[in-house]
């Protein structure tokens, strides 16, 4: 149990590569935790978001690597939260990639208050479905892995 007074965190991460192959919202698998304050925040890797275990207010900060495989064209990719199978309203965002060799970061954040027992996911969404658009794991030589999202959470 927490120490009253001390605040929930948790640092979550994707090590893996996902291209949606379907035009509806997929939720982004997180399958690493970093550090995170004991057992008040979990992370469900089976739905891949976060569980929270203390209500409060909470700033969510989430970053995503993406990139596409193939294709010339400009195309989009949305990223928003979703608590408990609601869209938040206000917290998508949107990238538009031209070609492969482009990558960047897209970065979306809220302040929400959640409950006890709410699930946080992290949605995506692409313009199209055959050109490997997605967020991307990259592994550099001889320095850390790039994840392919990561995501932060604080109570404030």
């Amino acid at each position: 149990m927490m120490t009253p007074g001390l605040k929930a965190y948790g640092q979550f991460s994707s090590t893996v590569t996902q291209r949606p192959i379907t035009l509806n919202p997929v939720k982004v698998v997180l399958d690493t935790h970093q550090d995170t304050s004991g057992d008040e925040l979990a992370v469900d890797f089976i739905k891949g978001g976060i569980i929270v275990s203390r209500a409060g207010t909470y700033l969510v900060i989430v970053g995503s690597q993406i990139g596409k495989l193939a294709g010339n064209k400009p195309r989009w990719i949305d990223f928003w939260i979703r608590i408990n199978n609601m869209d938040l309203p206000n917290s998508n965002v949107r990238a538009i990639l031209k070609d492969p060799d482009m990558k960047d970061v897209i970065v979306t954040q809220v302040v929400a208050h959640l409950n006890k027992g709410d699930m946080l996911n992290i949605m995506m969404t692409v313009q199209v479905a055959d050109e490997g658009l997605g967020i991307e794991a990259i592994q550099p030589d001889g320095e850390p892995l790039i994840p392919s999202m990561i995501l932060t959470i604080l109570q404030l």
